[in-house]
């Protein structure tokens, strides 16, 4: 019988005294974690309809929808054991009316001091404790964590308080998941299941790495995909929430788009180059300051590389404020280096729009023409228009980067080109549409 490789390895490399040293360890952080890892039970009220719909619509007189209460289960952690602040998911508790709190079979009532949809954190606060009856956890730098590393989860799974499942973390960085606004995930194989969700997530010497968000399940139960929010992240929410203040963010002021094949055919990058395109820079913004352009390509920022827009938009998010942060893009087919300045949760203005009526052409688009504003006013289904993403509404700003004037205008440069760039503003925000005839 041959044995695979990793286990040979394994094998010849760990002897039987460090195997019990390294289980010692694995005891030692779950034992600590006891009077850390809180199970928590929240109850909320649902709406409740007592008659099917389609009796109603039969029978008449429906019956109005009556309130239940229900509950769910989640987890959390102590961040501070003098205090009493506790740290969990903001869907555990974002509906909580009563919340109850479990720490080594001990239970406590707590009260919502905030939540981040956004990130998808929540602060909760106990206050009827003794001191030594909790224990607060200790963040690491979840910047310094490498792949590999192992990774110990703890948590109420299913109800079933302080479960210790043992793994390492898979991956960093992991973004686009559509989990949460701003992701910059964790990934680990240590089994996470429904009830984790706002447990810790820690290294071998007890600190905090991440907090338990999310599975990849099509089972809905554990499949070797766990997603944890970083515990920098966690630590510089908590830090506002316990302020009260509003959350605050670092904001550029663009509106940013993901390259698509037309794009890059359009503005001639090739399949290797990452970045994010910018489709709208605002006014007198902090990327106006900087010398940002419409149509420029942001390839760095703060030296690392920008690979999506989820990225790109956590590492602007949560970037210090009145720092010069160092950019990298192409403009033109040219690298270009400038320096941004990041303010608090800049907004991008909104521009009003009229909507109105005329015709052109023939890539499936009609435009209205009215006191200088061409505006989209009916895309044909499957039609090449439709497909690159045009939308009713839409303002045609500029074609091939030249800003037209009347729908004859358009109509001219649409005949004379195979390739066209639309700057559309949709929405008081521009967006780039290509379209390859």
């Amino acid at each position: 019988m041959f044995l695979p490789l990793f286990l040979f390895v394994s094998a010849v490399s760990l002897n039987a005294a460090d195997m019990r040293d390294f289980e010692q360890e694995l005891i030692k952080v779950s034992e600590k974690a006891k009077k850390s890892v809180a199970s928590i039970k929240v109850e909320i009220t649902e709406q409740q309809r007592m008659r099917d719909p389609f009796f109603d619509f039969f029978f008449g007189n429906p019956m109005q929808p009556r309130s239940r209460k229900s509950q769910a289960q989640g987890s959390g952690f102590v961040i501070d054991d003098k205090e009493g602040f506790i740290v969990t998911n903001n869907h555990v508790v974002q509906k909580a009316e009563k919340i109850e709190v479990m720490i080594d079979g001990r239970t406590f009532s707590a009260k919502l001091i905030g939540t981040d949809p956004h990130t998808d954190v929540g602060l909760i606060k106990i206050e009827e404790f003794k001191k030594g009856e909790i224990q607060e956890l200790k963040f690491a730098d979840s910047d310094k964590i490498k792949v590999g590393s192992f990774a110990i989860a703890i948590g109420n799974p299913f109800g079933l308080s302080n479960s210790v499942t043992f793994g390492i973390v898979s991956a960093k960085g992991r973004s686009g998941m559509r989990v949460t606004d701003y992701e910059d995930f964790i990934q680990t194989d240590a089994a996470i299941n429904p009830g984790n969700s706002g447990g810790p997530l820690l290294n071998i010497e007890g600190e905090v790495i991440g907090m338990n968000t999310a599975i990849l399940s099509q089972s809905g139960g554990y499949m070797g995909i766990g997603l944890a929010v970083p515990a920098n992240m966690v630590k510089e929410i908590t830090q506002q929430l316990k302020s009260g203040k509003k959350i605050q963010r670092a904001m550029m002021g663009i509106v940013i788009q993901e390259l698509n094949d037309d794009m890059r055919s359009y503005f001639e990058i090739d399949k290797s180059v990452t970045g994010v395109l910018v489709s709208n820079v605002e006014p007198k913004s902090p990327a106006d300051k900087a010398g940002l352009q419409q149509y420029d390509l942001i390839t760095k920022f703060d030296g690392k590389e920008i690979e999506n827009i989820s990225q790109f938009r956590t590492a602007v998010a949560f970037s210090p404020y009145g720092k010069k942060i160092p950019l990298e893009i192409i403009r033109n087919g040219k690298t270009m280096k400038l320096e941004v300045v990041l303010d608090k949760n800049y907004q991008l203005s909104e521009t009003p729009q009229e909507l109105d009526q005329k015709v052109l052409d023939e890539i499936g688009l009609t435009l209205t023409d009215n006191k200088g504003k061409i505006t989209v006013s009916n895309v044909e289904q499957g039609s090449l228009a439709y497909s690159a993403g045009l939308m009713n509404g839409d303002v045609i700003v500029a074609i091939n980067k030249k800003r037209v004037k009347n729908a004859a205008e358009a109509n001219q440069i649409i005949n004379k080109s195979k390739k066209l760039l639309f700057t559309v503003n949709r929405n008081g925000r521009d967006l780039i549409v290509v379209i390859n005839r």
